[in-house]
Parts: structure tokens; C-alpha cells; sequence
């Protein structure tokens, strides 16, 4: 008589959240990926989220009963990117539980946006995630970008040159990815795509293209995904995002994320300078004598100004 077959996976597992389709959930479970259901009332470890809904890299708790899964609770998440969502004012959460994140640009085509490169540099900081700037196709041509890479390593900012057609940099961005949760985040059309299908063939992901006429890129990636590694480690791959607002940020955090701007703070004559037009600034100082770039003060002072204004509608709506 042939022994019963018992599925190893009963009672309560633990798993990854690698996409959500609606209210389905694929997960990955013990090497083995499933498709479970979640409760419409979760058990959130360490109390309710900022933002409580299941996300990329959420660590999820499982009832398993006859082959089956459903969601019942989540693990309190270990870091969390938020940005705020295009339409309306609220919060949405790109990934959950990532190491670091891998922020890809192109050197040419799209042309790169120091103000957005600064953006998610701002919300790595504050979401406590290391950042690592990627500038890929190098094979167009980078000296646009060269004085860049240098002004970002001297504020000790991880900067790589790669190009997913010749193979540059891919050996260097394997290693970073190895054993590691990283977040593939970045404009549409920079290669991300790209550049992952060159380290890993097996992911076979869709390619986009430039627009002729706008010079912009296409989305191919339509919603994020946790893409497992070979050697160990995980990727998310993300949609591309034209824009990145920036979302429960205050005055403090956002100078906490521009080095150059903190080591200064201490020496301005007023100890909440905002460094945007109060007397004996020190940061301002800097900023005319050619000491901090031109175009990160920029980047800092559009920011702050959005910061300093949001405060004021609150303030009012009180």
C-alpha cells in the first residue's frame, strides 16, 4: 500500500512577498514559490505602518492547510523607500527590507537629471539604505557625466560606470548584488532592464526603448518585482519613475542627506539656519566661494523651499 502523501509545508511558514497581483500575493516560500491569498485584517508586527499594505520584500507569515496559503501576519519591516505617490498626497512604499539600493542612470539618452539623482540619494539617506549611483550606457560617450562621478565619490557615494551592450562594469555590479536585497530603481529607459538581463541572462526581462520625438524612455516594467539571485540575494526590479517626491521629510532630515551642507551647519550664526537667506550662513559662505556645487545647492534649496511650504499649509489647516 502506497505511503500517503504529506506536503511538507504545513501549519505556519514564513515567506517573501516577490510580487502582489490585486488580492493575490506571490510569495516565495523555502525555495519554492507560491501564490497565497492574504486576511483583510493583517497582524503587523511592531504596530501598524506608515503605509499598511503588502509591498515587495515584506516578510509575511503563512497558515498552510491542504496545499494552500493565506497571509495572516507581517514582520516589522527593517527598512522601508517611501516616495510620494504622483497623484494625491500619501505615501508609497517602492520596497520593503532592501540592504541597498542601486540607483541607475543614463549617461546620455535619457539625459540624466541631477535634481531626481539628488531625490533618491535624499530618500536612500533617510530610509537608512546604501546608495550606489550607476550611470549605464557608457558606450554613448561619458564625459558629460565624468565631473559628476568625481564631485559623488568625494562625498563618499559608491559611483560605477557600466554598459549593459559591451559588458562594462558587470563584473563590478555582480559583486554588489551577491548575497545582498537590492532595490533597481531609476528613470524609464536608463537600461535598467538591460543591465540586469547582462548579469543574469536568466531573468529575461522586457527591453524598452527611447522615444525619438521626446527623448524620453518607455516603461517596460510595470509594477515591482523580487527577482531571486543564483548565487544568493535578491533584486527588485522597479517601474521607471519619471518623478520622486520625496514624503514625511523634515528641514533636519533633508540637511542630515547633503554632507556638505551638515559639516557647515554648526558654524551658521543661527542654530535653525535654513540656509536659505538668513544673515552669516555659513553654508550660503560656501556655496558663493565655489565650495559646495552649484547644482546640489540648487537641489538642496528646491527641497527645502517644498519642505518649508508644506509646513506652512499644515500649519494653516491647524
Amino acid at each position: 500500500m502506497a505511503e500517503r502523501y504529506t506536503d511538507p509545508m504545513t501549519g505556519t511558514v514564513e515567506g517573501t512577498v516577490i510580487a502582489t497581483h490585486g488580492p493575490l500575493v506571490r510569495v516565495q516560500v523555502q525555495g519554492r514559490t507560491l501564490v497565497v491569498a492574504a486576511r483583510r485584517r493583517l497582524r503587523w508586527e511592531g504596530g501598524m505602518p506608515e503605509v499598511p499594505r503588502l509591498v515587495v520584500g515584506d516578510r509575511v507569515i503563512i497558515e498552510m492547510r491542504r496545499g494552500e496559503g493565506v497571509i495572516e501576519g507581517v514582520r516589522q519591516r527593517r527598512t522601508a523607500l517611501y516616495r510620494q505617490a504622483t497623484h494625491g498626497r500619501r505615501a508609497q512604499v517602492l520596497a520593503a527590507n532592501v540592504d541597498q539600493a542601486l540607483i541607475v542612470f543614463a549617461c546620455q539618452r535619457p539625459e540624466p537629471k541631477r535634481g531626481l539623482i539628488d531625490r533618491f540619494l535624499v530618500a536612500c539617506h533617510h530610509a537608512g539604505i546604501d546608495p550606489t549611483l550607476v550611470f549605464n550606457k557608457a558606450d554613448l560617450g561619458s564625459d558629460a557625466v565624468q565631473p559628476w562621478i568625481a564631485l559623488y565619490r568625494d562625498l563618499g557615494i559608491t559611483v560605477m560606470l557600466a554598459s549593459a551592450r559591451t559588458g562594462r562594469g558587470l563584473g563590478e555590479i555582480t559583486r554588489t548584488l551577491s548575497g545582498q536585497t537590492t532595490l533597481f530603481c531609476g528613470p524609464s529607459g536608463v537600461g535598467k532592464s538591460s543591465l540586469l538581463n547582462a548579469v543574469y541572462p536568466g531573468f529575461r526581462l522586457r527591453v524598452g526603448t527611447i522615444s525619438e520625438a521626446t527623448g524620453k524612455g518607455r516603461h517596460t516594467t510595470s509594477r515591482a518585482e523580487l527577482l531571486p539571485l543564483p548565487g544568493g540575494g535578491f533584486v527588485v526590479d522597479t517601474p521607471g519613475l519619471k518623478e520622486f517626491g520625496l514624503w514625511n521629510l523634515t528641514l533636519p532630515d533633508l540637511q542630515a542627506a547633503f554632507p556638505e551642507i551638515a559639516s557647515r551647519a554648526g558654524l551658521c550664526r543661527f542654530q535653525d539656519c535654513t540656509h536659505l537667506h538668513e544673515p552669516d550662513c555659513a553654508v550660503q559662505a560656501a556655496a558663493e566661494a565655489g565650495e559646495i556645487d552649484p547644482e546640489r545647492f540648487r537641489s538642496y534649496r528646491v527641497l527645502a523651499t517644498g519642505i518649508l511650504e508644506a509646513d506652512r499649509i499644515n500649519s494653516d489647516l491647524t
